[in-house]
């Protein structure tokens, strides 16, 4: 009865160490190419795309809201907008390459290419209100899921993006927040 059992658990055994067994040479390419694997440590590609399309979003919109507004001050929110988003969108493509399974999205889709139909329709004092609102709303949504996204990851690279945006987000935020009650004051 013990036979029974020893031999199916010697064999599993066996199954599990062959591989590890593999003769195959390695090239110089595999043991210095670092890749990752999507494991329970990264984020999902969810994150990935939505953090490209956001990023895509925002650049569209600010070079919409330069071509569009005469206000300096959505105009400044703008131009910085587009700074920040487009070595941001830069850096998480090079830091995406060593990911063989992430593919981001190169063109808006969707939603985001229907808001910013949305925003073309627009003018004057409601094109700037509705844009700084979305910049608002949008920069907390990312706060939001990019904290999510640092508890999920190992990677150097990505937690370094990640904290990068977080701070410049916040930064962002108080800015529009100064902003506003410099405004608020001056209706007074």
């Amino acid at each position: 009865m013990f036979t029974n059992k020893l031999i199916p658990f010697a064999l599993g055994l066996i199954l599990l160490f062959l591989p590890a067994c593999d003769n195959r040479r390695t090239t110089q390419s595999d043991t210095t190419e670092v890749t990752y694997t999507l494991d329970r440590h990264e984020p999902s590609p969810m994150f990935w795309d939505y953090a490209a399309s956001t990023s895509m979003l925002q650049t569209e919109l600010s070079k919409l809201a330069s071509e569009k507004s005469q206000d300096s001050m959505v105009l400044t929110f703008a131009d910085s907008a587009l700074v920040i988003h487009s070595k941001a969108l830069t850096r998480l493509r090079r830091i995406a390459e060593k990911y063989k399974h992430i593919q981001l999205p190169d063109s808006l889709t969707g939603s985001d290419k229907e808001m910013v139909e949305e925003f073309k329709l627009l003018e004057g004092k409601e094109f700037e209100k509705r844009y700084l609102e979305y910049l608002m709303l949008n920069h907390k949504a990312q706060l939001n899921r990019y904290q999510e996204t640092l508890s999920e990851t190992e990677d150097p690279a990505l937690r370094q993006w990640l904290n990068t945006m977080r701070t410049r987000l916040r930064s962002q935020l108080q800015f529009y927040a100064e902003a506003d009650t410099v405004t608020e004051v001056e209706k007074l």
